[in-house]
Formats: structure tokens, sequence, C-alpha cells
């Protein structure tokens, strides 16, 4: 049985622990933890996926290297306010130098330490100012500091995200807990979002692989605030086996789903300047693939996001979206419903009448959207979120 936790973290697991510090890690003198450190007290199994962005962050390379060798990881450095990307072969030094103090600091293996960056992207990452902050993560390394560390992870974001989830099965229960950061440069293939996910289940290394695939297309991937795609996207999961238990894989990549999907709509939730989440259903069409392509171009359309963000059932603007995805469909089978209202009928208006019940809908702060194409199986789900003034200050101010 699956049991949602609530304010769980990346600590919620056994034998994970977390610390995080203010390393001025941008040279500006902001009071705010920007280096954090994830530690489990043995090697754990660990997974990862990371941006479609041919254009990948040094802390992205670096950890592809790493993974090519082993699979076995104890610590993860994190920083934000600096992306490490686009910083050539210094980045990827800056990464195996900062991996190196941890490990001298923690007694560990430096192959057995990850690092992670979010941030400003093409500056180098002020590493020396950072060393000399390792030591004093690792004497605070606590299993009570998940709230700091993802707070520590944060940029834009306005909020921290956690969740976890408690399985309790015939022999014990073990933990599916993570803590993620992102709100702007959000597109599918994941988005400008570092997560980071801990489980004390045992569970071997393929078997973590193919669970953490499986969540992210239904999660991490099937969300979009701008349709820009980040260097640095990654998401990790580490599993310890501190809690013994050998899960049943269906029931386990369930779990990590569950953390991942709540994470995500966090995320979309956290849109920069959003006041809308919104839920886009594409169903009936050719195939999963046409679906989900169809709805994506709904969730990114610039005229459907300041749609919902002035509260006006434009219909049309959604329908056009279907005719330009390339998708196959016919405006003459072409239904669309505002929740469970059924507006347009084969490509045609119900009722203008309806229009103030729409317009009701729209005032919502969660809003759910259909079309049903009427010509197959085909069905996708994506999460967005509205268009509104604040986006562009947020991203006009971005580096002051």
């Amino acid at each position: 049985m699956i049991q949602k936790i609530n304010k769980a973290g990346v600590c919620a697991p056994l034998g994970f622990l977390a610390s995080a510090v203010n390393a001025d890690v941008k040279g500006k003198g902001k009071d705010k933890n920007d280096l954090c450190l994830l530690y489990s007290e043995v090697p754990c199994k660990t997974a990862a996926v990371f941006t479609a962005n041919t254009f990948k962050a040094a802390p992205l390379r670096h950890a592809i290297k790493a993974m090519e060798k082993s699979k076995d990881f104890q610590a993860i450095l994190v920083n934000s306010g600096n992306a490490n990307a686009c910083t050539g072969p210094q980045g990827i030094v800056n990464c195996e130098n900062l991996a190196e103090a941890v490990a001298e600091s923690l007694g560990i293996d430096a192959a057995k330490v990850l690092t992670g960056s979010t941030g400003t992207i093409g500056v180098q990452l002020p590493v020396e100012r950072m060393a000399q902050h390792i030591d004093a993560l690792v004497d605070e390394l606590d299993d009570g500091n998940s709230d700091i560390f993802a707070e520590a992870i944060m940029t834009t974001d306005t909020f921290p995200k956690q969740a976890g989830v408690l399985v309790e099965t015939a022999n014990g229960a073990y933990v599916v807990a993570g803590a993620a950061k992102g709100a702007g440069m959000i597109a599918p293939n994941m988005a400008t979002m570092l997560c980071y996910i801990t489980t004390d289940a045992l569970v071997n290394e393929k078997n973590l692989q193919t669970a953490l695939s499986d969540a992210v297309k239904g999660s991490f991937n099937s969300i979009t605030v701008d349709n820009d795609m980040s260097t640095n996207d990654t998401v990790i999961l580490m599993a310890n086996g501190m809690s013994g238990i050998i899960p049943d894989m269906d029931e386990f990549k369930e779990a990590v789903t569950q953390v991942c999907l709540e994470l995500a709509k966090m995320i979309v939730k956290d849109g920069e300047g959003a006041t809308k989440f919104i839920t886009v259903n594409v169903k009936g069409a050719d195939n999963d693939e046409d679906a989900k392509k169809c709805a994506f171009l709904i969730a990114n359309s610039p005229l459907v996001k300041t749609m919902f963000h002035g509260e006006d059932p434009n219909w049309g603007r959604l329908m056009a979206c279907v005719g330009a995805s390339g998708v196959k469909a016919d405006e003459s089978t072409t239904d669309l419903y505002f929740e469970d209202l059924l507006y347009a009928k084969g490509g045609l208006i119900i009722d203008e009448k309806m229009e103030p019940k729409a317009a009701a809908i729209m005032k919502q702060p969660e809003i759910s959207i259909t079309l049903d194409l009427n010509c197959g199986s085909g069905t996708a789900q994506v999460f967005t979120c509205d268009l509104s003034r604040e986006y562009i200050a947020i991203n006009a101010d971005y580096r002051s």
C-alpha cells in the first residue's frame, strides 16, 4: 500500500542526510543558502535522466562519464546561482575539484561523488569560495535537513518542492521521497530543473533506471512553462537499500511515479509569473504520439496561455492549435470540453449562451481542458500554466 507522506523530503528514507550553507556562489553577498550536500550513510545504486539539450552543462557531462564506470554513488554536491554551463573544459575540472573536496572531507572515494548546478549560464564556478564551505557542509549533515536542502537548490522558485510516499509491504515498509527546483525554462524532455529522489528500498541498478525512466515520461517530460529547454535538467534517483526491503517492482514504479508527478506539478504551479495551473487532455487521437504532439502545441501556445491568463474562453485558439499540430484530425469530428462542459461538438460551438459557464471555469486557479479528436485511441495529458506580465519581468531582471 502506498501512502503519501506530508512534508517528506530527501532525508525521509533511512540513512540519508543533508546540509546547506551560504557560499555566496553569485558573489553578490546575498543572504541565501546556495550550496548543499546530500549524503547516504552507505553507497547507493543510482539512476539518472538528463536533459535532451545537446549543450549539456559540466555537472551532467561529469555525471554521465562517471556513471559509465559505476552506478554506485554516495554523495551529491549541489549549488544554485551558477549553472556551470557553457564553461568548457574548466567546467569539468571544477566538478572534479569539488567532488574531490567533498570526498576528502567525507572520507570516501571521489568517484562516489556527483555534482549538480543551476543558475546563470556561461559563468565559471567560484570553486575556491565554494570549497571553503565543504567541511561545514559535512559537519552539519543531518537527517532533519530536508527543508534546507530543498530551499538551497531554488533559483526563481517561490517555494520549495518536496514529496514522498511510504510503501507498506508484507515484509516491512520503505520510503521514496525527493526534492525538486524549477519555475522557468520548463519544456518537455525535462526542464530547467533539478530533482533528487531517494529511497531506502533495495533495488538493483537496472530496475532502478527502468523505474525512473518510466516515471519521467508521464511527469517531468509532460510539463511545460515556456517551451525553453535548459542545459542542466537532471533527475537522479538513489537507492541505499537500508530498509532491507526488496520491493515488488510494479509497486515501486508506481511509488516513484507518484513522487515524480507530484514534484512535476509543483514546478508548473510555480511557473514564473503563473496564476493558473492547466491540464491539457487530448484523446481520440490516431496514436499516443500524435496526442502528445497536439497537447504540447496547445500547452506551449502563447495565444492559449495568455487566453487562460485573461480568463477568456476563446475556444477558437484551441481548435486552431489542433489543426496547426499536423496530427491526423478532422474539424468536423473534434469536440472541446472546459472541465466536463462540452462546449464545442464537431468543430462547432453548441450554444453561445454557454459562454458564461465557460468563463466561470476560466476563473478557477486550476483548469482542465479536453480535446477529443474522435479518430483513434491515442491519449496524452500535459501540464502547463498561463503566461503573465510577471513572467517577462522575472526573466528581464534575472541576472540583476
